[in-house]
This record gives C-alpha cells, structure tokens and sequence, in this order.
C-alpha cells in the first residue's frame, strides 16, 4: 500500500474534527501526514484525494479546536469576574 501517510492524515483530520482537546494534537499530526503525502504523490495518484482530504480535514479540525478552547478560555475568564456569588 503506497498511500498510507494519506490514508493517515485522512483518519487523523476526522478525529481532530470530532474529538475536543486532544483534537489539535491530531490535527498537527495529520497536518505533518498530509504534507509528506502531498509532496511524495503526484495529482493522478490514487492516494492524492486522500491526502488532500486529510489536509482539509486536519485544518478544519485545529481551526474548530482552536476555536472552541479559545471560547471556553474567554467565558472562564469573563464568568471569573462576575462575582455572582458574592
């Protein structure tokens, strides 16, 4: 099998979608997968849309993850200096 750094970063790019925390660790590895597929296969390989999948999905997943931990960062820290129960 000649594609399996795609079919890598295609697997690891869904879960960094689906998975929260640990999601930008597996977007990054997938993001590396995906880059050394891209450059080791040509436009017409079978394993092409796989990577390019991967790549898209990876980036996805560390744009959504990023997100999400940015926005609990904030309403942690917007929700600390309310002093509700005070």
């Amino acid at each position: 099998m000649m594609y399996q750094k795609a079919v890598t970063s295609c697997v690891l790019g869904m879960m960094s979608i689906f998975l929260p925390f640990i999601g930008i660790l597996f977007g990054w590895i997938g993001l590396l997968f995906a880059n050394k597929a891209l450059v080791e296969l040509t436009t017409d390989a079978p394993g092409y849309r796989f990577a390019l999948g991967g790549k898209i999905c990876s980036v996805v997943g560390l744009c959504l993850q990023v997100c999400i931990l940015i926005f609990i960062l904030a309403a942690y820290f917007f929700f600390m200096n309310l002093n509700l129960f005070m």
